[in-house]
C-alpha cells in the first residue's frame, strides 16, 4: 500500500504522518501534495491506494480531486479532512466514495481509526481483485484448451451440437441457424525447416501460435474458427460455418498471412460443402483425405480438395515394386553397404519419375521398407519420415539422404553407451514436458534410478547440471513466445512451467540479463 496526503497546510500533513501507525501496516511509501494538481501527478506516477485530502486548497480543491479520483482510480480509498462542516464539503465525500470525513483540528484516535478502516477496506477489496484476476488468468489459459477439446470431439461425432450451439454462438460468433459448413485440416509436417524449427520442433506450441494467426483472419468476419486437433491425422482444424463457397479464398488469405508472418505456406486438406451440423463428421474425414491423398510431387498449390473419385488406382507397389523390395532384401542379407546404397539411389530415381505420389501411399511404402530393415536389425529403433525442403515441399533428395543415413547407422551398429542413451531419453523427456512441474525426484522415478544418479550421469554426459539445462530450455521457449506472440507474461510464464510470474521474471533476467519485457521490447525494435 502507498499513501498520499494532500493538504496546503504543512502542520496538518506532519500531524497525519506522526499519528498514523504506518509501521504496523507495513507502509513505507508516503507522498505529499499541497493541492489537487500535484496530487494528480503523484497518482499517475505512483498510484497510491489511500488518499488523505483537504477540501479547500489552491489551484484544484478537494471536491475536484475526489471527482477525478472516482473516475480514474475508483479502487483508491479517500479520507476527507476539513476545517468545515458545511454540507457542500461533505457532499463530494459521500458522492465520490470517501470512507471518512474528519474535522480539524484532528483527533488522533479518530484519525487512526479512519486510517485503519481505509486500510482494511482496501486490503479486503484487493484480495478479491487478486482472486478474480487469478481466476481470469486460469480461465484465459484453459479456454483455448477447452475449445480445442470440445470442437475436436464435435467434428469427430463425440459431442452434442445442441448442447454447444449457444456457447458456440456467444463465444465464437457462430450463427445459430447456420445450415452449411466446410472443414480444412493442416498437418505441421510440411512446415519442417521454416516453422517447426523456429519453435524448436515443439508441435504443440507451433499449433497454438498457428491457430492464433488463422483466427486473426477469421475473427473479423466471424465465418469460422481454427483450433488444435485432439484427433489423429491433423494438427490444426479450421471449421467454416459461413461463406463456405468462398472457403478456398479465405484459406488463401490465411496461407498468405502465415507466409508474411513466418515465411512458409501450409498444405491444407479441404472438404466439400456439407450440411451443418450433421455433416461435420463427414467433412472432417474428407478434409483429412484431401490432405492424405495430395500429390507429394506437386510444386504448386497448397489447398488440396477432397476428391470423391481418386484419380489413381493400384497398390503402393505401383511406385515400389516387389522386385525393388526384393533388391533391398538381397542387399541387406549380403551385408554389402554399397549395394544397399545403390538400391536407395534406384528407388529415389523411381520416385522422382512418378507423375503422382500421394502421402498415404508413400507412408505405406515406407512401412514396408522399415519391415525389411527390422528383420535385419530387430532390436533397433527404425523409422523413415517424409522429408521436406526449406519451402515445406516434399524432397526426394532429402528422403534419399535420410534413407542412406539409416542404413549406415544400422550397418555400423549402435555404439552409443547405455548412460548416453539414458541421458538422451531424459533430455527428450524434458523437451516434451518442460511446461509441467518438474522435480529431480519426479525424473528419478520416471527412469527408475536414484536422484543422485540422475544428476551425476546427466552432468557427466552433458557437462551441465540438469536443473540448469531445464531452466535454459524454459527460457528459450519463453524467448520464442516473447518474440512471436502477444501473449501476456502471466500466460507465457504458465506455458513454460512457472506458476509465479514474478519468479519467472527473476529466472529470465538471471539467465539473459534482461527482464521479459525488456527482451520483448528489444525484439520489437529489431
Amino acid at each position: 500500500m502507498k499513501v498520499l496526503i494532500v493538504d496546503d497546510e504543512k502542520h496538518v500533513r506532519e500531524a497525519i504522518r506522526y499519528f498514523v501507525p504506518w509501521e504496523k501496516h507495513h507502509i513505507t511509501d508516503i507522498y505529499e501534495a499541497t493541492n489537487g494538481q500535484e496530487a494528480m501527478q503523484i497518482m499517475q506516477e505512483h498510484q497510491p491506494a489511500i488518499v488523505f485530502t483537504d477540501m479547500r486548497m489552491p489551484l484544484m480543491d478537494g471536491a475536484e480531486l475526489l471527482e477525478w479520483l472516482h473516475t480514474h482510480y475508483p479502487n483508491t480509498k479517500t479520507i476527507v479532512i476539513s476545517g468545515y462542516q458545511d454540507f457542500n464539503y461533505v457532499k463530494p465525500a459521500i458522492v465520490f466514495g470517501g470512507t471518512d470525513y474528519l474535522l480539524k483540528p484532528l483527533n488522533s484516535k479518530q484519525l487512526i481509526a479512519a486510517a485503519e478502516h481505509a486500510f482494511k477496506l482496501w486490503l479486503d477489496e484487493e484480495e478479491g481483485r487478486q482472486q478474480a484476476q487469478r481466476k481470469n488468468m486460469q480461465l484465459n489459459v484453459l479456454r483455448p484448451l477447452y475449445w480445442d477439446k470440445v470442437l475436436s470431439d464435435l467434428v469427430a461425432g463425440q459431442a452434442s451440437f445442441q448442447e454447444l450451439k449457444h456457447s458456440l454462438s456467444e463465444e465464437l460468433g457462430m450463427p445459430l441457424f447456420a445450415a452449411e459448413c466446410r472443414i480444412a485440416v493442416i498437418s505441421l509436417q510440411g512446415a519442417d525447416c521454416r516453422l517447426l524449427q523456429r519453435f524448436h520442433g515443439d508441435v504443440g506450441l507451433t499449433s497454438f501460435v498457428l491457430a492464433n494467426v488463422c483466427n486473426e483472419v477469421l475473427a473479423p468476419k466471424q465465418i469460422g474458427f481454427a483450433f488444435r486437433s485432439w484427433q489423429r491425422g491433423a494438427n490444426l482444424v479450421l471449421l467454416f460455418w459461413a461463406a463456405v463457397r468462398e472457403t478456398e479464398v479465405e484459406l488463401g488469405r490465411i496461407n498468405e498471412s502465415i507466409r508474411q508472418t513466418y515465411g512458409v505456406q501450409m498444405d491444407m486438406g479441404l472438404s466439400l460443402p456439407a450440411a451443418f451440423p450433421e455433416g461435420l463428421q463427414t467433412a472432417f474425414y474428407q478434409a483429412g483425405q484431401g490432405l492424405n491423398e495430395r500429390n507429394l510431387l506437386q510444386r504448386e498449390g497448397r489447398i488440396h480438395l477432397y476428391r470423391e473419385h481418386s484419380e489413381e488406382s493400384g497398390p503402393a507397389r505401383d511406385y515400389a515394386s516387389e522386385a525393388q523390395l526384393d533388391k533391398l532384401r538381397v542387399a541387406v542379407l549380403s551385408g554389402d553397404l554399397d549395394k544397399m546404397e545403390r538400391v536407395v539411389d534406384e528407388w529415389s530415381d523411381l520416385l522422382s519419375g512418378l507423375p503422382l505420389l500421394t502421402e498415404s501411399r508413400f507412408l505405406q511404402l515406407q512401412q514396408e521398407i522399415v519391415e525389411v530393415l527390422k528383420r535385419w536389425r530387430p532390436d533397433e529403433e527404425i523409422s523413415l519420415d517424409i522429408c521436406y525442403d526449406s519451402e515445406g515441399l516434399f524432397s526426394v533428395e532429402n528422403w534419399q539422404d535420410q534413407f542412406k543415413a539409416v542404413i549406415q547407422r544400422l550397418f555400423k551398429g549402435n555404439t552409443q553407451a547405455p548412460d548416453s542413451q539414458l541421458v538422451e531419453e531424459i533430455r527428450q523427456y524434458l523437451h516434451q514436458n518442460y511446461a509441467r512441474d518438474m522435480t529431480l525426484q519426479h525424473i528419478a522415478e520416471r527412469f527408475f534410478i536414484s536422484r543422485e544418479n540422475v544428476s551425476r550421469k546427466f552432468k557427466q554426459i552433458t557437462g551441465e547440471n540438469l536443473s540448469d539445462y531445464l531452466t535454459g530450455l524454459r527460457v528459450d521457449k519463453a524467448k520464442t513466445l516473447l518474440q512471436n506472440t502477444n501473449l501476456r507474461l502471466s500466460q507465457i510464464s504458465e506455458l513454460v512451467g512457472y506458476e509465479d510470474e514474478k519468479y519467472f521474471s527473476r529466472v529470465f533476467k538471471k539467465s539473459t540479463g534482461q527482464t521479459p519485457r525488456e527482451y520483448r521490447k528489444q525484439g520489437e525494435s529489431l
